[in-house]
């Protein structure tokens, strides 16, 4: 998959110290030389936990041999992971400054290290399983010219080898001489069948060097020799708050999810001298561990907590909607952004100024967002981060060097932390978020019912692949199906598909202006369309109830629309406001935010916005950021 570059890549390793060392061309333990860390962007890279290195050494030994782990990853060593774009979850293995291999779930069996030259040496001594020799004479050509090793070539292989595996390719002697992955099995390799029998990932060219098993190095030894560059980014992030809080002179609070870099944000707020609010939003999804944290973390610094919940609006929901998907993530509005904007409503009317931990190396959206921005759900609300431009190592140095005890989770396998659910998530987190969080089971329960409701095949659960309302052509590629039968229903019939507006781009001439004309690829709801389109004016409905007119809008019940205007102008301006009126008639979650935009007390809230037509005077101030209208995951932090 192709590279995402966020930001510059600040890796780099000192060989004297064995550590990591950020930015700097020199260490601050040693004063010795650093290099670069070539890796993958955006660049992110973070620690391996105990049990990040546990889970590697017994993959390793799996594939190929017991002890292979050790070798590969020897005792009293600071292993890093790079998160690598992948189908799935892919994070890139970094011992004693190189990259040795990779960590990779894949979707159809699971997880498998795949790797390069520097471990295929590294496990030459004990190496049991997962290899073949060649017959030198095809070596050269591997070497020289990344050739595949062809069966005629094999002299010997271990059994057991299937199509797919990894496997490390050997000389006469023993040595490594490539990596790459099988394309025969063991058996059809000895039988000398005509064909590629491993493909070539990786060459080692015969200079490379396996692992060092006697520099070791501690995170202890990581800090000292990372002091100069983390003084210095707490240095500027503590005078960008303390610049930011005197100019704003706004109440200050901290948005706190449970996560590594709200804690770190906090810490540097608190670093400042500022003692601000802590705010939490209680999606109803959160892992009990995040809870317990946010909870514990106001203890330890004696902060003002406040905390918002959406209850049960998940479960209340996921009837109407279906399970959230990565592109239809309808749970982020009523469990993320309806609560944060009530938050902040209630306990910040003339405004506040929010320290959040956002990092431009996260997300493309992220990384042009900037510093300081303005939330356009809550305009009352002025958003900022400290950490914009750390990279997650940045931010773990920091956090080891104040001692701040983090989130258990991040120790017990997640790199991210978030709603137990989201359909973000990867399908390996998603297997720890099962076995770690009591409610999943519940989750899964609900998964297993509508599947069965919409007769969804067992790929749907078997892969998660909820997650998606249209599958991915290369998802289904590595699972090895055509098509998920039900997972692409025609949307013009499907209810629980989002509401499509396709309107003509030429304006066509008319008596009074010019006209457009335009279609919802669904049936509409004309009792709450009729209803919603006071807002726009005086609303005209057919004695059936199939057509609604307002203002020279015409909208018909099966989900044509015709719309009238003087100029170019008043037409794209009743086009939006139409667009809006209906998707919020029918995708309406419930948040409330445009009730509080109304000076007239117009509209009602009951699971659902409506208009209280007496009251209504047509002014479109209820008009606005609505999540259903314009809504982006990047928006959500409070």
């Amino acid at each position: 998959m192709a590279a995402v570059r966020l930001g510059k890549i600040h890796l780099r390793w000192c060989d004297s110290c064995n550590v990591p060392v950020l930015e700097q061309p020199s260490c601050s333990r040693c004063s010795g030389k650093t290099r670069e860390v070539k890796v993958t962007p955006p660049g992110d890279a973070r620690p391996a936990f105990e049990h990040d290195v546990r889970t590697l050494r017994v993959l390793i030994d799996r594939q190929y041999g017991e002890g292979c782990g050790n070798k590969v990853i020897p005792e009293s060593r600071i292993v890093l992971l790079n998160k690598a774009p992948d189908l799935d979850r892919m994070d890139e293995v970094i011992v004693g400054g190189h990259v040795v291999g990779a960590m990779r779930f894949d979707l159809a069996s699971g997880e498998k290290f795949l790797p390069r030259p520097r471990a295929a040496i590294a496990m030459q001594p004990v190496l049991r399983k997962g290899w073949v020799r060649v017959d030198d004479g095809a070596v050269n050509a591997i070497r020289e010219r990344k050739a595949s090793a062809l069966a005629v070539g094999i002299v010997d292989c271990a059994p057991g080898m299937l199509p797919g595996d990894d496997v490390i390719v050997l000389n006469g002697e023993g040595r490594t001489v490539s990596v790459g992955v099988s394309k025969m099995s063991s058996s059809e390799m000895q039988e000398k069948r005509r064909g590629t029998a491993v493909k070539t990932r990786w060459v080692a060219d015969g200079s490379e060097c396996g692992i060092d098993e006697s520099s070791r190095a501690s995170w202890a030894d990581a800090r000292e020799a990372n002091r100069e560059v983390i003084d210095r980014r707490v240095s500027e992030a503590t005078v960008f708050i303390k610049n930011l809080v005197e100019d704003r002179g706004l109440p200050v609070a901290v948005s706190y999810s449970g996560g590594k870099d709200s804690l770190a944000t906090l810490l540097l707020v608190l670093d400042s001298g500022v003692v601000p609010k802590m705010l939490f939003v209680d999606t109803g999804l959160e892992f009990e561990e995040t809870k317990r944290n946010v909870f514990d973390t106001a203890r330890r610094y004696s902060l003002d907590l406040i905390v918002e919940s959406a209850g049960d609006a998940f479960w209340k929901n996921v009837g109407l909607f279906g399970p959230p998907a990565k592109d239809f993530r309808w749970c982020c509005k009523t469990c993320k952004l309806g609560p944060a904007t009530r938050l902040i409503q209630k306990n910040f009317p003339e405004g506040v100024l929010s320290f959040i931990g956002q990092r431009a190396y996260e997300s493309e959206s992220r990384a042009r967002k900037g510093r300081v921005w303005k939330n356009p759900w809550t305009p009352n609300q002025l958003g900022a981060s400290p950490i914009q431009k750390w990279t997650a190592l940045h931010v773990w140095l920091y956090l080891f060097d104040r001692d701040a005890s983090h989130n258990i989770l991040y120790e017990q396998g997640f790199e991210r932390i978030g709603c137990f659910l989201c359909p973000s998530t990867d399908m390996a987190e998603l297997k720890l978020a099962k076995r770690v969080e009591e409610g999943y089971s519940k989750w899964e329960q609900t998964l297993r019912s509508y599947s069965e409701a919409k007769g969804m095949p067992d790929e749907w659960l078997r892969y998660s692949l909820w997650r998606w309302r249209r599958i991915p052509k290369s998802v289904l590629e590595s699972i090895g199906v055509e098509r998920v039968e039900g997972s692409e229903r025609d949307i013009q019939n499907d209810v629980d598909a989002p509401i499509e507006f396709h309107g003509t781009e030429a304006y066509s001439p008319c008596v009074e202006g010019i006209s457009m004309e335009g279609v919802f690829t669904q049936s509409l709801d004309m009792k709450r369309v009729g209803n919603l389109l006071n807002a726009i004016g005086d609303v005209t409905i057919s004695p059936d109830g199939r057509i609604a007119e307002v203002e020279k809008i015409t909208v018909f019940s099966e989900g044509p629309v015709m719309i009238k205007a003087r100029n170019e102008q008043e037409l794209k301006a009743k086009a939006a406001m139409l667009k809006e009126t209906i998707l919020r008639a029918m995708e309406c979650a419930g948040c409330g935010i445009c009730v509080a935009r109304c000076p007239k007390d117009a509209l009602a809230l009951d699971g659902r916005v409506s208009i209280v037509e007496k009251l209504c005077d047509h002014c479109g101030s209820c008009f606005g950021p609505c999540p259903v209208v314009q809504f982006r995951e990047d928006q959500l932090d409070i």
